[in-house]
């Protein structure tokens, strides 16, 4: 039995992920925000999965302060962190910050990931088998990294913003990916596919339901990122990008790694993680 962190797991992908864990028989932690939501999402999937050996961990990923709060619980209640699934995303019609003044989309996407992985690898390198999974989008082709304007404060666009979480996400896969590479854990990006998730919450409803037929089931993402977090066939794989299950090349070309090192040190700037 593995003891698996699921992020954003009260809906979506994030929920039928915990949910398919659930039924392998593993040990899940849904870290969520504090709603009704999330505490309905646990029941239905211990329900749904027979497994009581999941459990909620109340989160603001969008708060430095609270997801330090939430690596403090982990670790006094878990010795060994076998998965750390960052699949929590949001997509801001409007601009907005958070209580650090860091622009909402960066902040979640890409900075909550980055805190998580790096306060919980030595947990997950007790593990011996400690994986990683960044939960992203084929989207990133079309972000960039402006580090004159990375908080996006003089033309925000919704789409450039989420595609510029997504791409910082991949650039921090493949950089992580490298620096732990002898610590025994691996870290990939995953493409999920397009799903009818709750990432899309602030357009309109109509919107949202035209939308969603076009869109696949959260079902098959769910499934798609269980099939990273305990297939064999993927356990040595790391530093790659998986189009669902399918590993393809990461096109960062126009990005070196010069680009990815110096994100590295913003993201300890803005997260107080500095080494």
């Amino acid at each position: 039995m593995k003891t698996i962190i699921v992020t954003g797991a009260n809906s979506g992908i994030g929920k039928e992920a915990a949910l398919n864990l659930a039924k392998l028989g593993h040990r899940v932690l849904m870290l969520s925000r504090d709603s009704e939501k999330s505490e309905q999402a646990l029941e239905e999937i211990r329900s749904q999965s027979n497994n009581q050996n999941v459990s909620l961990i109340k989160v603001d990923l969008s708060s430095p302060r609270s997801i330090t709060s939430a690596v403090e619980k982990i670790n006094i209640d878990h010795e060994v962190i076998d998965v750390l699934v960052n699949n929590a995303g949001i997509y801001k019609v409007k601009r907005q910050e958070n209580e650090n003044g860091i622009e909402m989309t960066f902040a979640v996407n890409f900075l909550a990931a980055f805190m998580l992985s790096q306060m919980l690898l030595k947990k997950l390198e007790a593990s011996g088998d400690g994986r990683i999974i960044n939960v992203v989008s084929e989207l990133y082709k079309n972000g960039s990294q402006d580090f004159d304007d990375l908080m996006l404060e003089s033309k925000y666009k919704a789409g450039n913003a989420y595609a510029n979480s997504k791409l910082a996400a991949v650039l921090y896969t493949v950089e992580l990916a490298k620096q732990i590479k002898d610590q025994g854990i691996t870290v990939n990006a995953l493409h999920p596919g397009v799903l009818a998730t709750s990432s899309f919450r602030d357009y309109p409803n109509f919107v949202v339901k035209l939308l969603n037929l076009f869109l696949e089931d959260p079902e098959k993402g769910g499934e798609r990122i269980a099939y990273l977090a305990t297939s064999d066939e993927v356990a040595h794989t790391t530093g790659k990008y998986f189009y669902k299950t399918e590993e393809r090349e990461i096109d960062t070309s126009v990005y070196g790694s010069e680009t990815a090192e110096k994100l590295w040190q913003i993201a300890e700037e803005l997260t107080g993680l500095e080494a």
